[in-house]
């Protein structure tokens, strides 16, 4: 009654052809959603690098005000950095700035190791 015009190799060539799409639509998405996922990771890392930048450049300030002898500006630097580098999650500067502020005579900082 009815001719069936596919053959078994050409079944077998559009079966295969319609496995590769699926495949390849599968990987696309699984991409899609990798790179969604990156983006938004990558705006907090973007944050806490500036956050620790901001803190880099508050103590280098600081160092070079106690070069000069200028301990109140010293303070308020260092202290702004110590904020700033427990907002990053940055433990060993935290313990650096407590140190230092520790030695100018901010007794609350002393013996705080990463508070």
């Amino acid at each position: 009654m009815f001719n069936n015009p596919l053959t078994n190799k050409t079944k077998l060539t559009y079966l295969i052809i319609a496995i590769v799409l699926v495949i390849a639509v599968i990987i696309g998405t699984i991409f899609i959603i990798k790179a969604v996922n990156n983006n938004s990771k990558k705006k907090t890392t973007t944050t806490t690098l500036t956050q620790k930048a901001q803190a880099d450049s508050n103590k280098t300030q600081a160092i070079d005000a106690l070069k000069a002898n200028n301990t109140n500006k010293a303070k308020d630097l260092f202290t702004e950095a110590n904020q700033q580098y427990k907002a990053a999650g940055d433990t060993n500067n935290v313990v650096d700035t407590n140190a230092q502020l520790c030695l100018l005579g901010q007794k609350e900082y002393c013996n705080n190791a990463a508070n």
